[in-house]
């Protein structure tokens, strides 16, 4: 499975809308049913996983599971079918 490594932005940018902005560049590249693992330095990207499973929704993407291993996020996600958002 790819992963897809999320780094944080170097300047003091709204990090929401940085991630938001992100997600929706890799989501348009994903094909229909596609998964792929996003990693997230948990420092940098505090927020709990409601807030990561709303973003994703909000491009198409759905989690699939989570876990940590050494201070990383990752995420699995899969692109959902057309029509399924």
């Amino acid at each position: 499975m790819r992963r897809i490594v999320v780094r944080a932005p170097s300047c003091s940018a709204d990090i929401i809308s940085y991630l938001k902005g992100a997600l929706r560049i890799y989501a348009e590249e994903l094909q229909p049913s596609e998964r792929v693992e996003f990693a997230f330095d948990a420092g940098r990207f505090p927020f709990a996983i409601a807030i990561f499973e709303s973003l994703l929704a909000g491009v198409g993407l759905q989690l699939l599971s989570t876990r940590e291993e050494d201070g990383i996020r990752v995420l699995e996600v899969e692109k959902q079918q057309c029509g399924s958002v």
